[in-house]
Formats: C-alpha cells, structure tokens, sequence
C-alpha cells in the first residue's frame, strides 16, 4: 500500500479572463503519492491578484495545470461550480 503526503505550497500563477491577464499567487494543497511519483493539486486558492480585476469567469494557470476560477463580489471561487 502506497501512503499518500499532503502539503501546502505557494507558486506564482497567471489569471486570464475577462479580457484580462494578470499574475497572481497561488495556494494549493499538493497531493503526492511518493512512491509511483505521482501528485496534484487540490484546494486552489487565489492570493495578491489586482484589485482592478473585474468579477467574472477566469482561468488560472499554475504548474502546468488550468482550473476554472470566478470572481463574485471581490472573492475568488472555484469556476466549477
């Protein structure tokens, strides 16, 4: 049986939606599975974006993945739901 590890990390990412593109950090719990070398990333949330960003349908984009994100009433959510 395989043990999976979770951590927290930090990386930059970059936001386009809305006929905009701005960097932004990224929070996100990284999922590994050491032993087949595997990992993801779960639990996405959006740090020090513009202010200026409108609310709207956005996508950020960090390590090679895309998930879907919103922006309703200056907080940002997952775009999945």
């Amino acid at each position: 049986m395989t043990t999976s590890h979770r951590e927290t990390v930090m990386m930059t990412g970059r936001l386009k939606g809305m006929g905009r593109e701005a960097e932004c950090t990224v929070s996100a719990v990284k999922v590994s599975l050491p032993l087949l070398n595997i990992w993801e990333y779960v639990n996405c949330d959006i740090h020090f974006a513009p202010e200026n960003l409108p609310d709207g349908q956005y996508e950020v984009t960090f390590e090679s993945r895309t998930i879907p994100v919103k922006k309703l009433d200056g907080d940002w959510l997952d775009g999945r739901m």
